[in-house]
C-alpha cells in the first residue's frame, strides 16, 4: 500500500485490532469508513472479519476491489493482451524465487497459486519494459510526461505569489515510462481485455510504484522546486505485491466507490463496530492526493485532451475531480461526526485521532477544540452512560525526509458503545 500517506495506520494497527477483538468475533461486520490506502481494512481482513470499505477517493476503491474483497489472484491470459509469455518466464521466475521467503508471500508454496502469480509478473515486466512502440498509435500519448515533468510543454505554471516554473513530480524519464504503461492499460482496457479485478490490480501497482519515485515529500500538493529528491531520481519499476492477505480468507467484503462517507453510510448494512479514521485537519485528500487519484481515472477519461488542457494550480489539478469534505473543516468536524456515527446501524465505535501537527497544539487553533469536543460527542447520550473510554500511546507522526527528524505524537482511541 502507500507508505507516505497523511493519517497511515500501519504502524498501529495491532493496537487497533486488539480494541476490536474486545467486541468482535471473526465473521463480524466491521466498517472502515474512512479506509484511505485501506491499511486497517486488510488488516480486518487479515484478522476473519467482514469488511465494509470507502474512501472519497478513487484509489481507495480500487486497492480494495483488488486486494480486500478479491480473495484470489487474477487469471490473465498472456496471449490475449499479446504478450509472448515465453519471452519473460525465466525472469518472472527469478523475481519470484527471491520473493518466496519475504513476508507475504507464503502463498507461492501453493503450485497452483504460484502458476497464477507468475502470470501476473510476467505481466507486470512486460509493463515495465514496454516502449511507445509496443503501443496501439491511437493510444500513444504523453500527458503525464508533458504536466508533470520539467521538460512538459503543458508543465509551466505560476503560482500566486508570483514564482513560476515547470512541475517536476517526476524525472522527463520516469514521466515517459508511466504514459507507456498508462497508455497500453487505456488500451487492453478499451478492447475489454481486462476484468474489472485486473484493471484495480494493474493500476493499484502502478500508484504503489508511482509513490517510491515521486519527487515529493509525501503528498502532492506541491513538489520539490530546486532539485529531485534521492528517490525521484530511480527508475521507475512496478511493485511485486504479496498476496497473503488477499488470499487469507473467503469471507465476502462490501466497497464503496468513492462516496461521501454521510452518504455511504446509510447504505452499509448492520454491523457490530464502525472504525473511524476521518481527516480532521485542513487537508483536502482529494487535492493532496489528486496525482493518485489521475492515475485511476486516467484509462477512462473520454477525452484525454480537454482533461489536461484544464489542469490549475502549481501542482496541476483538474479541479472537476476535487472533493471538499466537511471532516476538514473545524467547524464542521464534530457535527459531521454526528451524523455520521447516528445514521450508523452499528453497535460499537472505535476513532482515531492524534495530537500532531495542525491537529491539536502543535498547529493551527481547531475551532472544534479538538479532542475535548471529540470526548464531549462520545459522552453524549448518543452513546450508553459509561461506555465511554479514551486510550492514548505514542507514535510517529511523519516519516522522516532528507534527514528531518520525525515527529512524535500522541494517537487516541475514543471507544463507546451506541445506545
Amino acid at each position: 500500500m502507500i507508505q507516505r500517506y497523511l493519517g497511515n495506520k500501519n504502524s498501529i494497527a495491532d493496537h487497533i485490532l486488539h480494541e476490536v477483538g474486545r467486541f468482535c468475533q471473526p465473521g463480524d461486520i466491521v466498517c472502515d469508513i474512512f479506509s484511505g490506502t485501506i491499511s486497517m481494512s486488510m488488516a480486518l481482513k487479515r484478522s476473519g472479519y467482514r469488511v465494509v470499505s470507502n474512501d472519497i477517493s478513487i484509489f481507495s476503491y480500487h486497492y480494495a476491489n483488488c486486494y480486500l474483497r478479491n480473495n484470489t489472484i487474477p487469471v490473465f491470459d498472456l496471449g490475449l493482451l499479446g504478450i509472448n509469455g515465453a519471452d519473460y518466464e525465466n525472469i518472472a521466475q527469478e523475481v519470484i524465487e527471491k520473493k518466496k521467503d519475504e513476508v507475504g508471500f507464503l502463498f507461492l508454496r501453493n503450485q497452483h497459486l504460484y502458476e497464477l502469480y507468475k502470470n501476473l509478473v510476467i505481466v507486470l515486466i512486460y509493463l515495465e519494459r514496454i516502449e511507445a512502440t509496443d503501443i496501439a498509435k491511437k493510444f500513444q500519448a504523453r500527458y503525464i510526461y508533458n504536466t508533470y515533468t520539467e521538460e512538459g510543454n503543458n508543465s509551466y505554471f505560476r503560482s500566486l505569489r508570483g514564482t513560476e516554473g515547470h512541475r517536476r513530480f517526476f524525472t522527463p524519464a520516469n514521466g515517459k515510462r508511466i504514459d507507456n504503461i498508462l497508455n497500453k492499460i487505456r488500451e487492453w482496457n478499451d478492447n475489454h481485455l481486462l476484468s474489472e479485478v485486473q484493471y484495480s490490480l494493474l493500476i493499484s501497482i502502478l500508484c504503489e510504484s508511482i509513490e517510491k519515485i515521486s519527487n515529493t515529500q509525501g503528498t502532492y500538493h506541491d513538489f520539490q522546486r530546486e532539485l529531485y529528491d534521492e528517490r525521484a531520481l530511480h527508475d521507475l519499476t512496478l511493485r511485486i505485491p504479496p498476496f497473503d492477505d488477499v488470499v487469507s480468507t473467503q469471507n465476502e467484503h462490501i466497497i464503496g466507490r468513492a462516496q461521501d462517507s454521510l452518504n455511504f453510510i446509510r447504505e452499509v448494512p448492520k454491523h457490530k463496530l464502525l472504525y473511524l479514521d476521518p481527516p480532521y485537519n485542513f487537508r483536502q485528500y482529494t487535492s493532496y492526493y489528486f496525482m493518485l487519484n489521475l492515475i485511476c481515472n486516467y484509462c477512462t477519461i473520454k477525452n484525454l485532451n480537454k482533461y489536461f488542457k484544464n489542469v490549475k494550480f502549481v501542482r496541476g489539478q483538474n479541479m472537476d475531480d476535487d472533493f471538499d469534505s466537511t471532516f476538514c473543516k473545524s467547524d464542521k468536524f464534530i457535527e459531521s461526526l454526528h451524523q455520521l456515527i447516528s445514521d450508523a446501524r452499528t453497535q460499537y465505535v472505535i476513532m482515531s485521532y492524534y495530537d500532531g501537527r495542525n491537529h491539536e497544539n502543535k498547529g493551527t487553533h481547531r475551532k472544534d477544540n479538538g479532542i475535548a469536543a471529540i470526548v464531549n460527542l462520545f459522552e453524549s447520550d448518543m452513546f450508553k452512560a459509561g461506555s465511554f473510554e479514551q486510550l492514548a500511546f505514542e507514535r510517529t507522526n511523519y516519516q522522516s525526509f532528507q534527514g528531518h527528524t520525525a515527529d512524535k505524537c500522541n494517537e487516541y482511541l475514543f471507544i463507546a458503545e451506541k445506545r
